[in-house]
């Protein structure tokens, strides 16, 4: 392992400044002083505990992210560490900072709007990238899931309904959960699944694009539009539709895939006017 170690800060050398050799050997030397095991064979959910337990600065963080990704990376370029392997590796370090960057952007998760979401899809339509954010949006998956996404983990009900059945192996809890592709109105919701009827005949041509070509279009879309989003704000979008319909809390945990129904309520309930008379107008009729 010593002598892995050693060819990568060789390579750093190579490639990167001074200074940022020196912060990725520091990073990774950290990194090595966390964990229990041989740094080839960790579990990848070990990084999350390595981070959820650290006092840097969020840009720190994203730094040590680097230099572990980087270091995995080379293990697997050299023949030391399987492609499976670093996959899981990368799925975790790609969500933590997906959570990272959106928590700098939107110090509280912001919804879209429902003219900035007409706005961004019109200007992909008929695309690869309309279909793929209309999962996003009326499922609410995570970015690391929809990476391991596959078509039979979609199943329609009686109702026309498509729901998202995600194996416990890709979701960030690791705990299996279901998803109803939903809108924030029953006209929207059996359009939008109708719609998923012709997407899903070609899944993999339809509704797959790599994750970092898609982190980077929509950044650059986000910056075309003038609309301040990310991949994380359509599902924030999916679970404000789900509160605003009236779904209480445990019911939106669990389509969520929060922990806990504590972190549904603190993050997202919140007191709105308008689902208020909302409610009470369902209430009465």
């Amino acid at each position: 392992m010593d002598r892995l170690f050693e060819l990568w800060i060789k390579s750093l050398s190579k490639t990167k400044s001074p200074k940022t050799v020196i912060t990725y050997k520091m990073c990774l030397d950290s990194f090595q002083g966390f964990i229990k095991e041989e740094i080839l064979n960790i579990n990848p959910r070990v990084i999350y505990s390595y981070i959820d337990t650290s006092d840097l600065s969020v840009s720190s963080i994203l730094t040590h992210l680097s230099a572990i990704k980087h270091f995995y990376k080379f293990a697997l370029r050299r023949g030391w560490l399987s492609k499976e392997s670093y996959s899981e590796i990368e799925s975790v370090i790609e969500d933590i900072r997906e959570e990272l960057s959106t928590a700098r952007v939107h110090k509280s998760p912001k919804a879209l709007e429902k003219e900035e979401i007409q706005k961004i899809l019109n200007s992909v339509i008929n695309t690869k990238y309309e279909r793929v954010y209309s999962l996003f949006l009326y499922s609410g998956i995570r970015l690391s899931e929809y990476s391991m996404l596959k078509r039979e983990y979609f199943q329609k009900d009686r109702e026309g309904i498509y729901w998202l059945r995600l194996p416990a192996d890709i979701t960030k809890r690791k705990r299996e959960r279901m998803a109803p592709l939903l809108g924030p109105t029953k006209e929207e919701s059996l359009e939008i699944n109708k719609k998923f009827d012709l997407w899903l005949e070609n899944f993999e041509d339809y509704m797959k694009v790599n994750r970092g070509s898609l982190q980077v279009f929509t950044n650059r879309l986000s910056h075309r539009l003038g609309i301040p989003f990310s991949i994380h704000s359509l599902r924030h979008t999916y679970i404000t539709n789900l509160i605003n319909a009236g779904f209480p809390a445990e019911v939106v945990k669990e389509f969520a895939g929060h922990s806990n129904v504590k972190t549904t309520i603190d993050i997202y309930y919140r007191f709105s006017q308008d689902r208020a008379r909302s409610l009470i107008k369902n209430f009465l009729s």
